[in-house]
C-alpha cells in the first residue's frame, strides 16, 4: 500500500493527526536475517557484491603462487594481483544471480613488475605468461530445486567471519593426448578456501545494499598450463587476501592500464547471464585453438 492509500484508508476511520502522520512514513525494509536459511542468498550476494542491480562491485587480491612438491618446503615463484568486477540480479523465483569477470596478473617478486615472459626454475625455461582473464564466472545463490542452506557464520562481537571450502575435480579441459605439455593429466583437481571477514550490523542494515568485505583467499592445483611441466609430480599453492574497493580507481596503475589497453570490457560487470563460465584452463585451451586471422 502507498502513502496515499494508507493515508486515505487512517482518514475514514476518523482517526486525528498524529496517527494520520504516522500513517505516513515510509516502510522500512526488515533486517536482513543472516543466520536464516531463507536469507542466506541474499545475504551472500550482499557480502560477495551488490544487492543493487545497478552497481557494479570490485573485489580486489593480492598474493604469491607457491611451488609444492611432496618432501619438499614450499618455494615462492612469483606473485600475482588481479580483481573481479561483479553485479546482482534477482530473479522472479527468487534466484539470485551474480555476474562477473575476472583478470589476474603474475608479478615478478623482486620487481614487482607483471610478467609478461619467465624464467622457469623447475624446467630451466622460459615461458610465455598467460594472463587470467576470464569472462563469465558467473554463480547463481538459491538456485530452483535446492533447498536453502543457512551460511556458516562465526561471530566474535560485531565481527562476522565466514569459511568456504570447495573441493574440485572434473575432466581436465586439457587433455593429455591433445596438450601433452600443459596437461596436469585426465582429471583435474584442486580446491579453493575463503574466508570473509565483515561488520554484523552492515549485513543487517537494510540501508546497505553492499558491505565493506576483506577476505583470504587459497587454492591448491596444478600446474599451471604455461609453465608447460605436464604431468610432473606436485602443484602449486596461492596464498592471497583481498577487499572490496570503491572503484577500477583504487587498482594499482598498471593493472588500469592493462585493463585500458588489452582488456577494455573487463572495466564493467557482465550485461547479461552467460554460461559456461571460464577458468584459467578453458581460456588457455581456447587460445591455443583461436583460429589464425585471415589476411
Amino acid at each position: 500500500m502507498n502513502n496515499v492509500s494508507r493515508l486515505l484508508a487512517v482518514a475514514k476511520k476518523g482517526w486525528g493527526l498524529p496517527v494520520l502522520a504516522a500513517a505516513m512514513l515510509p516502510v522500512h525494509a526488515a533486517a536482513l536475517d543472516i543466520d536464516a536459511a531463507a536469507d542466506a542468498a541474499e545475504s551472500m550476494m550482499k557480502l560477495r557484491c551488490s544487492l543493487d542491480p545497478s552497481q557494479d562491485v570490485v573485489a580486489w587480491w593480492k598474493g604469491t603462487l607457491f611451488q609444492q612438491e611432496t618432501g619438499k618446503a614450499p618455494v615462492p615463484l612469483m606473485g600475482f594481483e588481479g580483481y573481479n568486477i561483479c553485479r546482482s540480479e534477482k530473479q522472479a523465483d527468487g534466484t539470485w544471480r551474480m555476474l562477473s569477470r575476472e583478470l589476474t596478473f603474475y608479478r615478478d617478486l623482486k620487481t614487482g613488475q607483471i610478467l609478461e615472459s619467465w624464467d622457469n626454475p623447475i624446467s630451466g625455461k622460459r615461458n610465455t605468461v598467460v594472463d587470467v582473464a576470464n569472462d563469465p564466472v558467473n554463480q547463481a545463490f538459491n538456485p530452483p530445486g535446492r533447498p536453502p542452506m543457512a551460511l556458516p557464520w562465526m561471530k566474535a562481537g560485531d565481527r562476522l567471519m565466514l569459511t568456504l571450502n570447495i573441493p574440485l575435480s572434473y575432466p581436465n579441459p586439457l587433455q593429455p593426448d591433445a596438450f601433452p605439455l600443459e596437461s596436469s593429466g585426465p582429471v583435474y583437481a584442486g580446491s579453493e578456501h575463503f574466508m570473509f571477514f565483515a561488520s554484523r550490523k552492515d549485513m543487517e542494515n537494510p540501508a546497505l545494499k553492499s558491505v565493506p568485505l576483506d577476505y583470504s583467499w587459497t587454492r591448491t592445483g596444478p600446474w599451471l598450463p604455461w609453465m608447460e611441466l605436464g604431468q610432473r609430480p606436485g602443484g602449486l599453492l596461492y596464498v592471497a587476501q583481498g577487499a572490496k574497493l570503491d572503484s577500477l580507481d583504487d587498482l594499482p596503475q598498471d593493472i588500469r592500464e592493462r585493463v585500458r589497453t588489452r582488456y577494455p570490457q573487463y572495466a564493467k560487470a557482465p550485461a547479461a547471464w552467460t554460461q559456461p563460465n571460464v577458468t584459467s584452463w578453458t581460456y588457455y585451451r581456447d587460445l591455443k585453438h583461436k583460429p589464425a586471422a585471415k589476411d
